[in-house]
């Protein structure tokens, strides 16, 4: 009895292994995600008859000899069988090979490659330890000044080309309900059509291992339809020429800065001009090599030499490669250039908020 238990047993989790392969694939939301499910049912079924030929040839060899059968008689070879499986797996690669060729070459990278196709929006991608930015472009590069951080908005029903890079290290961006993955690589840029069929909020994330803050590198799409996309891409325009970044003049003048506001920007709770922040991910309680804690920051800003605690906290937002703390890297810092996303008053916040909880 225990014997055909096992054999059951085997036989369900053989039939679960597509089930749980499909699992991963792209999900509804966008219109490449018909052609990236054929191809991928293709590699499937191929990978799931040469994963059950494999294992049941495993598993005749382990039967036979747990019956005790006598071991077959050794011999230099079959030179027919071997030409034949390495014929068969030449075949079986060709024909991945062709099938995604044309599929990478022809529906999903091939518009952007051989600039035949228009795009109706334009999305300038750039990913850096930890967050991504994103910069607005009518067609296929009108500027429309707006940018935003952490979440792109985009219309339905229209062609979207993203054209995505990295600032620091590589990266890459995937929201699997809508498309494949495309790494975003320092100095190069890939690119990546979109045509979203549904409105919704769509959710992604960072699939390169970047870094200790890796796991915040989160990607949050808002598909929403043409006309309310007008009045948001209008609403921030309006707003992004009202904006001015506070820069790195450390001469400037803050104004008061409100310690309750600084921490909703220093926790991600709140934004600015469509940048959220979230200092917490690395300035958060515990130690991290991503960054000083906040008892850390403390202790720096209040034992710097030359610098009261404001001036110092003043450069070591806008600067962050000016000092280096010991046994930390500012390299995720000064990527994240705050001095364009920040104005004076939120920066007059956020320093607000450390100075509170320093004294």
């Amino acid at each position: 009895m225990k014997r055909y238990t096992l054999w059951i047993g085997l036989a369900l989790l053989l039939l679960a292994l597509p089930a749980q392969a499909l699992a991963h694939g792209p999900s509804d939301g966008g219109a490449d995600k018909g052609k990236i499910d054929d191809l991928f049912m293709i590699i499937g079924v191929m990978a799931m008859f040469v994963f059950v030929f494999v294992e049941g040839l495993i598993l005749r060899v382990i039967w036979t000899r747990k019956r005790g059968d006598e071991e077959p008689e050794q011999d230099e070879g079959n030179h027919i069988l071997e030409i034949s499986w390495t014929l068969i797996s030449l075949a079986i690669i060709a024909v991945i090979f062709v099938f995604t060729y044309r599929f990478m070459n022809t529906e999903y990278a091939a518009e952007a490659q051989n600039e035949t196709g228009i795009p109706d929006l334009t999305v300038h991608v750039e990913g850096y330890m930890f967050d991504w930015d994103y910069e607005y472009f009518r067609g296929e590069g009108e500027p429309t000044g707006v940018k935003t951080t952490t979440t792109l908005t985009v219309p339905t029903d229209r062609l979207i080309l993203l054209e995505i890079t990295s600032r620091d290290v590589q990266h890459s961006f995937w929201v699997s309900e809508l498309a494949g993955k495309v790494d975003a690589v320092p100095g190069y840029t890939n690119t990546m059509w979109l045509n979203i069929d549904k409105p919704g909020t769509y959710q992604g994330n960072c699939a390169e291992f970047c870094g200790e803050a890796h796991s915040e590198m989160i990607i949050e799409l808002v598909a929403v339809k043409p006309a309310e996309f007008e009045m948001w891409l209008s609403q921030k325009r309006a707003a992004a020429g009202q904006f001015v970044p506070v820069g790195t003049d450390l001469a400037i003048q803050l104004p008061t800065g409100d310690a309750e506001r600084g921490a909703r920007l220093f926790n991600g709770e709140e934004a600015i001009n469509e940048n959220t922040f979230g200092c917490a991910n690395c300035h958060g309680t515990a130690p991290s090599p991503a960054g000083p804690s906040l008892a850390q920051i403390r202790q720096h800003m209040n034992a710097h030499e030359g610098y009261t605690a404001a001036e110092y906290l003043h450069e070591s937002i806008v600067l962050p490669c000016a000092y280096e703390a010991e046994g930390f890297s500012c390299k995720a810092m000064q990527s994240s250039q705050f001095h364009e996303k920040l104005n004076a008053q939120g920066l007059a916040d956020i320093i607000a908020y450390l100075l509170a909880n320093g004294e």
